[in-house]
């Protein structure tokens, strides 16, 4: 990776998103009808880095992709992003929503080539060196490849790093010790209600001594906790109507970002992720409903 003048330097998955609309959520050896079907760009790293990219970000995002996904690369090549993208043989990640009009849903994932992610060396493999990181201002790393978020945090000292873990953390049976190691360096810690409940069942105390200076807990229509030293707030979500919340996470960390590389005060830039998330879950799709930076600064303002 060539020195870049960046914003924000994405670090995480790529995916194609596969949406089924369903009759029923079925039981076990039960059936249902799909209704409809529509695919679309996705994945946890992917997201955050095109939401951040139209807030006008200067953005770089490093991930893998498979040989199945050249459209993917261009498209992104084509909004600006800077792309650090190692290409690997094989099928790039995707994922599957199966869901009920106005109902539930269930998901899931196949890593393909997104899995050798972890496995990777950030300077050998992903040309990531500290000169580089020095000269970046906001470093995210979305999902969880521990081995690889390890040796990117140890080069984010004093750095603004912000860590979505995201749903990686149900793998977790106790929490691993390379995860407190990565919190170590960590600016601000988002989690979503379940994967916080899940960490705190095996053990986690998001409010010990380990380093994370803010805890974002997001809460979907209920908008967002603030946790920062003794402090704690309640941020609200913008109300809207919803139609597929799929990439709400993803949008609210990229405007978050923005908002406190705008010098935005931590409860305001929790706004302006709630702000940009409402636009996310308004299609289908988690890049279909891009906002601007002004669009977004309306409804901040009403929040």
């Amino acid at each position: 990776m060539e020195k870049t003048d960046l914003d924000v330097l994405v670090i995480g998955d790529t995916a194609i998103d596969n949406f089924y609309e369903v009759s029923r959520v079925p039981r076990i050896n039960n059936a249902a009808d799909v209704l409809g079907f529509r695919q679309f760009y996705g994945g946890m790293g992917a997201n955050t880095a095109v939401v951040a990219r139209a807030l006008g970000l200067r953005t770089g995002l490093v991930s893998v992709i498979g040989t199945d996904a050249e459209d993917y690369r261009m498209y992104m090549q084509n909004l600006g992003i800077n792309l650090f993208l190692k290409g690997i043989f094989g099928d790039t990640t995707r994922s599957l929503f199966f869901k009920e009009a106005g109902g539930d849903q269930i998901s899931f994932f196949y890593k393909g080539v997104t899995e050798m992610l972890s496995d990777l060396d950030p300077e050998k493999d992903l040309e990531i060196k500290k000169d580089v990181i020095k000269d970046v201002g906001c470093v995210y790393m979305a999902r969880t490849y521990l081995a690889l978020q390890k040796k990117i945090s140890a080069l984010c000292r004093g750095k603004f790093l912000v860590y979505n873990p995201g749903y990686g953390v149900f793998k977790f049976d106790e929490v691993p010790e390379m995860f407190y190691r990565i919190l170590k360096n960590t600016s601000v810690l988002v989690l979503n209600h379940h994967e916080l409940s899940h960490l705190k069942k095996i053990g986690f105390d998001p409010f010990a001594k380990n380093g994370t200076k803010v805890l974002l807990v997001t809460k979907g229509d209920k908008g967002c906790s603030v946790y920062a030293g003794e402090t704690e707030i309640d941020v609200p979500a913008y109300k809207t109507e919803v139609v597929d919340a799929s990439g709400a996470g993803d949008a609210f960390n990229a405007g978050f970002i923005a908002g406190r590389l705008r010098n935005y005060e931590l409860y305001d830039a929790v706004k302006l992720g709630n702000a940009a998330a409402s636009f996310i879950v308004e299609k289908w799709g988690c890049q279909t409903n891009l906002p601007t930076w002004d669009m977004v600064l309306k409804r901040y303002e009403t929040l």
